[in-house]
């Protein structure tokens, strides 16, 4: 029985029903279309088409770069192709604690320590530095120290009397979003001393005589520069104390002129023939902000 012999309204509600069928696949499939076509941003004339990232991409192949408009992207050193890397590239790790978090103070007793196994010069500093996001830690430092020493196989002593020395620098934490009693820091800090200096008991020998003459270089004053490069631990050991040991590489950055020699000796700094030292201190947490970023949001949400 075909359709030509169906009353002539039931043919009108079948066409109906076919054409809505019809226009219901035809919206499925554009809507598949869709869904399987990544859209591109138009580009301005003489800009070049940036396509997102592709898993089959070798990333290896990939360079970061700056298009016209400001944007970082990813180029294909091969083909040439710019990339977006929106959806690969991870997220920055967010700050764990506080921007003003804590307050650290510590007194430097390696020099003191050193003099009991025979070291002829230093006293010791303070310090001070706050901790940025656990993260950063800005520093400063003030010293003071001596020096009377006679080196062994030499012809001379070398004195000088109490002089400040003054440090300032920062440091970074590789622990920053871990506990705060435990740190890895590496920094970098500026040193800077005026102080007074003399040469005494001066031996000189007179050749074919054997005559020896003595003299004195009294009163001699210097000012010095010099750059620090730490790395060091701190340990907690009770509350609010901890203990901190830094190795440092030092050299001099700038200094006075010196008609009669440099010195052998500088504040803060040690003898000059050394580029190796070391920091010992104990120290004293004060905090200013003990809740994390995750426990502060936790309290946000519960109001």
């Amino acid at each position: 029985m075909t359709t030509n012999r169906l009353p002539a309204n039931e043919r009108v509600i079948i066409r109906r029903i076919t054409a809505i069928m019809l226009s219901l696949l035809l919206a499925v499939a554009a809507a598949s279309a869709q869904r399987r076509v990544t859209p591109v941003k138009p580009t301005e004339p003489g800009q070049s088409v940036v396509e997102p990232v592709k898993e089959e991409i070798d990333r290896s192949r990939l360079k970061e770069t700056i298009d016209a408009q400001g944007n970082t992207v990813l180029v294909d050193t091969v083909t040439g192709k710019e990339f977006i890397d929106s959806a690969l590239l991870k997220a920055p790790p967010r700050m764990e604690y506080p921007l003003l978090h804590e307050v650290v103070a510590g007194v430097n007793l390696w020099d003191p320590a050193m003099r009991i196994f025979g070291q002829k010069y230093g006293l010791g500093d303070i310090w001070a530095e706050v901790s940025l996001h656990n993260r950063y830690f800005p520093f400063i430092a003030i010293g003071i120290s001596d020096c009377n020493d006679t080196p062994q196989l030499m012809n001379f002593t070398f004195k000088s009397p109490m002089a400040p020395y003054f440090k300032i620098g920062a440091s970074y934490n590789f622990f920053y979003n871990s506990n705060p009693d435990y740190k890895l820091q590496m920094g970098l800090r500026y040193g800077f001393s005026h102080y007074k200096w003399s040469l005494t008991d001066v031996t000189v020998d007179e050749g074919y005589w054997q005559d020896p003459t003595h003299y004195s270089l009294p009163d001699q004053t210097s000012t010095a520069g010099y750059v620090e490069v730490t790395l060091g631990l701190k340990v907690k050991i009770a509350g609010p104390l901890s203990l901190g040991w830094n190795v440092v590489y030092h050299s001099i950055l700038h200094e006075s002129a010196a008609p009669y020699g440099k010195p052998m000796y500088i504040p803060g700094y040690g003898k000059r023939s050394s580029a190796i030292t070391a920091n010992f201190s104990i120290i004293y947490t004060l905090p200013l902000n003990k809740r994390t970023t995750t426990e502060v949001e936790k309290e946000k949400a519960n109001d």
